[in-house]
């Protein structure tokens, strides 16, 4: 029997509710996700004066705890179901990153290493029961391309939030730093009342930046509050079976 080509992004994908839903969560994820990432080791490198490798490993933090949570999302959605484990997940993820929008610049463990897990569990928890709901959606004959669309997904979230970061990201530092005014030497100034005005100078711009990252956490809290409709909106009617699509 000859069979028909499957199209890469078949209707069969466009007419599932619950499809569709996992997947505009699953963007929101992304964008929560690169967010954190980024201003995580940015923050330490910069404000905090730490050096890169201080950096990496405070990114580690919440890196290694994803996969931890992505088994425990596993084993969780065949009892608790989808939509509750990926909401869990959520909370967790705004918990860890209002948690971090509070630090200040001697942060340190046991909350550092608390407040990064907290999120990057609550990152990892999402994973199965995204997939799993998306693949539910379509039948068996679409489930390959359903599981690449949802990789598609969270990397098309994490593209548009790096590009969104980056763009207001200056845009807000230069609004946060526009009354500052560099400290140049005056005509007869002392050495002394010079190198005072230059730290001040130092210590305001340093104030700005750590306002910044503190508004990037705060933004990543709340795309993964954002994320919590559509993830309750996952189960839904599914599409017409594949069996319906062939002619």
């Amino acid at each position: 029997e000859r069979r028909v080509a499957q199209p890469l992004l078949s209707a069969v994908f466009l007419r599932s509710w619950a499809f569709l839903t996992a997947n505009l969560t699953q963007v929101l994820v992304g964008v929560a996700l690169i967010m954190a990432m980024v201003t995580v080791p940015l923050l330490a490198d910069t404000v905090m004066g730490r050096d890169p490798f201080t950096g990496a490993l405070w990114l580690l933090r919440l890196t290694a705890a994803i996969p931890v949570g992505a088994l425990a999302g596993a084993v969780l959605v065949s009892f608790a179901g989808a939509r509750t484990v990926t909401v869990a997940g959520l909370a967790m993820v705004a918990a860890g990153m209002l948690l971090a929008s509070d630090w200040q610049l001697g942060v340190g463990d046991p909350e550092l290493t608390i407040h990064l897990v907290i999120a990057g569990l609550g990152f990892g928890l999402v994973i199965a029961p995204i997939l799993n709901q998306a693949l539910a959606a379509v039948d068996e004959d679409y489930r390959g391309t359903a599981a690449s669309l949802v990789v598609v997904s969270r990397m098309l979230g994490m593209t548009l939030g790096l590009a969104a970061l980056s763009a207001w990201g200056v845009e807000h530092f230069q609004v946060l730093t526009a009354g500052l005014e560099l400290p140049l030497a005056a005509p007869g100034e002392s050495t002394a009342a010079l190198e005072t005005r230059v730290a001040e100078y130092a210590s305001q711009v340093n104030d700005a930046g750590l306002s910044l990252f503190q508004t990037f956490f705060r933004v990543a809290a709340f795309i993964s509050l954002a994320a919590i409709p559509p993830a309750l909106a996952m189960r839904g009617r599914n599409a017409p079976r594949a069996a319906d699509q062939r002619v």
